[in-house]
């Protein structure tokens, strides 16, 4: 009787983890690097170092007006007006083994640059400020996105709806303030 149990359990618990993760998604070679998943396989996204770009308006004396005018403006810059990961679906499926297994709606960002194709580069309006204290800050749209646990320790992350365009995932550097911003970029055709 406790054999036939035993088995029982030992059938049930196997076959409710054959259901649990039926799909066979191949894992990524290195942490904190997201790939596309495809029917091909993994593809590796571009990434590039982010170079933050201040522009700054010194303060204007406007005699009409009687008041000072200035501020200052920020954008993240990438090199080139388009990635050279191009996609033709408006829904995406990444793998990711993360450093530390946390919420990655805390640390990861989805944005959308605007190609800027007389300067060949890529922007993202970081914030503004202006001397009377106004300010604006990330005001672009993020990307939703959900995702899931895959095989303990990887994520599964897939974005619904997408239109074209250029896009970067960031990951928030919260140990070293000081590090380079790096960025992982696709476009969507």
């Amino acid at each position: 009787m406790k054999k036939a149990i035993f088995i029982t359990a030992l059938f049930f618990s196997i076959s409710l983890n054959s259901f649990s993760q039926d799909e066979n998604i191949p894992l990524p070679d290195f942490v904190n690097s997201l790939y596309l998943i495809t029917n091909d396989g993994l593809v590796k996204l571009e990434k590039q170092e982010s170079k933050v770009n201040y522009k700054v308006k010194a303060a204007t004396y406007i005699p009409y007006a009687n008041f000072f005018a200035g501020g200052v403006k920020g954008n993240l810059i990438i090199k080139s007006a388009k990635s050279t990961v191009r996609l033709n679906s408006n829904k995406l499926r990444f793998i990711l083994q993360p450093e530390v297994m946390e919420d990655p709606s805390t640390y990861i960002k989805i944005i959308t640059f605007k190609s800027n194709t007389k300067k060949n580069q890529r922007e993202f309006f970081t914030g503004s400020a202006n001397i009377w204290g106004d300010e604006k800050i990330n005001e672009l749209e993020k990307i939703p996105f959900t995702f899931k646990k895959y095989k303990d320790k990887y994520l599964l992350i897939e974005i619904n709806s997408i239109s074209r365009g250029e896009y970067g995932i960031m990951f928030n550097v919260k140990d070293n303030l000081n590090a380079e911003l790096i960025i992982q970029l696709f476009g969507i055709d």
